[in-house]
């Protein structure tokens, strides 16, 4: 029976509604085709069957990161004005991005666009597509990978001994060289346990993964800000930070930086909304699990960065939890939970890379479709040493990070999404300007925390050790 057959033959048995027959192709690679196509030519596979709770595990995952405990640097660069005013314009810009791709996600006629490079190429075209779209994706995506290895190396070690994480007694020495040793190791038993992990057939199947990530990450921003605010601020200075002018500024766009990439879930958003089952209308689950991811953001970031800024000042670290000293076994805790959630967000930014990779493996022939398992195993653990290597050859990679995320998370979670509108609906008054508006003020937020991010490695330069 060919695709034409089956499509009609269901639609008389009733057995599939109009609606329901124009989902576009799930995140799995045993269901085949790179382009954007209707389930009719599916031939009879079954759809996308996550809800909107399942969206929200996956968002608030890929939303809240551990950049979270980085906001009270930034503010003691930003000062309180100017750190309360760009973390509540980020979030609210973010906000506004999110739902603009969740409206475009599918189109009238029922076909979505599983893919932010699907999405796209229908709203600018295929060449941009190619050639914009795709590098700035897996750069961030990959990237993630390995500057999630690192500081899953790093947890584990603050997790094993209290004096690498900076939490020392009186009794006690402070051997960071020793420490450091051994990182390498750490790293290497995170990417193991990644390997096992990465075999989950797809995004859908990952979402206790994504709830475990989800529930450690509010767990941990709870941590970091009941331990600031039992601290109080007294003598604490809220001055200028140490330094000359040019360190000041130039840290100032690294602190921009750091606001803008606190909120990057829309690399993958298209993805996670792929995920979800029709009826109901997939724009309506998205929405609500965005809602309920960004309620959770609210009420996560705003008191980490006030409490945390207000208990250590401008004498802050660029982790609030290196900040906290006591007690120790709480930190430990809060470590293992930093673990754990980068466990998950790992995957939520590995799948999208699996997917794509099988799926073109399978269409182009380079497998035999009839071995989907050892296909899965096969890429997916090439993958995972792959960016476990990088992530023990490059200690400097969270410096380099800070630059891909300016080229990368910048475009993609507030430019492009503002362009895609533009170019698919021409909204007129407010509504364009707006749109303009958050445009220009993040591509220039984003220029400048490149710059930061360049001076950065710059300065770090001569310090580097490969395989440290």
């Amino acid at each position: 029976m060919d695709d034409a057959e089956h499509s009609e033959r269901k639609s008389s048995d009733g057995g599939t509604s109009d609606h329901e027959a124009l989902v576009d192709v799930p995140l799995s690679f045993e269901l085949s085709g790179f382009e954007p196509l209707p389930a009719a030519n599916r031939g009879g596979e079954a759809g996308p069957s996550a809800k909107w709770y399942h969206a929200a595990f996956h968002n608030l995952t890929a939303v809240v990161g551990v950049g979270v405990l980085g906001l009270p640097y930034s503010f003691s660069y930003l000062g309180w004005y100017w750190g309360v005013v760009a973390l509540a314009v980020t979030l609210a810009a973010s906000l506004y991005t999110a739902y603009l791709l969740a409206a475009l996600h599918e189109e009238p006629d029922g076909t979505r666009h599983n893919r932010y490079v699907d999405l796209g190429r229908a709203m600018i075209g295929d060449a941009w597509a190619r050639w914009l779209i795709t590098p700035l994706q897996y750069s961030v995506m990959i990237g993630l990978a390995v500057a999630y290895l690192v500081t899953a190396g790093q947890s584990f070690q603050a997790v094993h001994n209290g004096r690498c994480n900076g939490h020392t007694d009186n009794t006690s020495s402070f051997d960071l060289d020793n420490c450091q040793a051994y990182l390498t190791g750490w790293i290497i038993l995170f990417g193991a346990i990644q390997l096992l992990l990465s075999q989950v057939k797809d995004f859908h199947s990952l979402w206790w993964v994504s709830l475990l990530g989800a529930c450690m990450s509010v767990m941990y921003s709870m941590i970091a800000f009941i331990a600031s605010a039992v601290k109080g601020h007294s003598g604490v200075s809220y001055g200028k930070r140490s330094g000359s002018v040019a360190d000041r500024t130039f840290g100032t766009f690294n602190s921009l930086g750091t606001v803008m990439f606190a909120f990057g879930g829309q690399v993958v958003m298209p993805e996670i909304q792929a995920t979800l089952s029709v009826p109901p209308p997939a724009v309506r689950s998205m929405m609500n699990s965005i809602y309920f991811a960004y309620v959770v953001v609210t009420f996560a970031y705003f008191p980490v960065a006030t409490a945390g800024y207000a208990a250590y000042g401008n004498e802050v670290n660029a982790d609030v939890l290196l900040s906290v000293s006591q007690p120790p076994a709480l930190i430990a805790v809060a470590n293992f939970m930093v673990l754990v959630h980068i466990a998950a967000s790992y995957q939520v930014f590995a799948q999208p890379v699996f997917e794509n990779i099988e799926t073109l493996m399978t269409k182009n022939q380079v497998w035999p479709s009839q071995q989907p398992r050892l296909m899965r195993a096969v890429v997916r653990s090439l993958y995972v040493v792959m960016t476990t290597f990088v992530a023990i050859c490059i200690p400097f990679f969270a410096d380099l990070m800070g630059l891909i995320g300016a080229a990368g998370f910048t475009p993609m979670t507030f430019i492009l999404p503002c362009v895609f509108w533009l170019k698919a609906k021409q909204p007129q008054g407010i509504t364009f300007w707006i749109n303009i508006a958050i445009i220009v003020v993040f591509s220039v937020g984003g220029l400048l925390a490149a710059v930061g991010s360049i001076r950065q490695i710059a300065m770090h330069a001569q310090t580097y050790d490969l395989f440290h």
